[in-house]
């Protein structure tokens, strides 16, 4: 099984926002990657006490590095910021202990934005899953990630 470069050698993100502890695999087009969620996390302490859960937020966020992940080192993107997020639906909590695997499929590109399909699963259950959209950033310095997106009028 081939080695995958560390998400936190990828992803601009610092700890504590990295929510991506490990890449299984890496193709073109499809990314597999985990996140265990240590019991000790400090959301967990106000998310519910007695009854912790991840937040749904975390689970699309960790779906969003790991789409970023795919497009920085399959499509040479610089960085992608997230710009979109479709018909994300939650259907099994995440307890504090579980792993997550993230799995993100491109599904287009089009005028610097990329969609993908994203998927968690615990122990092979879908927990939740989302379409996104991100915009992707070649080293402009200090561009405004967002300047490209144009709002509705």
């Amino acid at each position: 099984m081939p080695e995958y470069k560390p998400p936190i050698e990828v992803l601009p993100h610092r700890p504590p926002f990295v929510l991506v502890d490990e890449v299984i695999e890496c193709t073109e087009d499809t990314i597999r990657a985990t996140r265990t969620f240590d019991e000790g996390e400090d959301y967990f302490k106000g998310h519910f006490p007695g009854n912790p859960i991840v937040p749904g937020v975390l689970l699309i966020e960790g779906m969003a590095q790991t789409f970023a992940y795919l497009a920085m080192t399959q499509a040479g993107t610089h960085a992608v910021y997230l710009t979109g997020i479709d018909r994300a639906r939650f259907r099994k909590p995440v307890r504090p202990g579980d792993t997550v695997e993230f799995k993100v499929q491109f599904e287009g590109q089009r005028l610097g934005l990329i969609t993908c399909k994203g998927e968690a699963t615990v122990d092979g259950a879908l927990v939740a899953s989302a379409k996104l959209t991100g915009a992707k950033m070649d080293g402009e310095a200090g561009r405004d990630p967002l300047a490209m997106v144009k709002p509705k009028s």
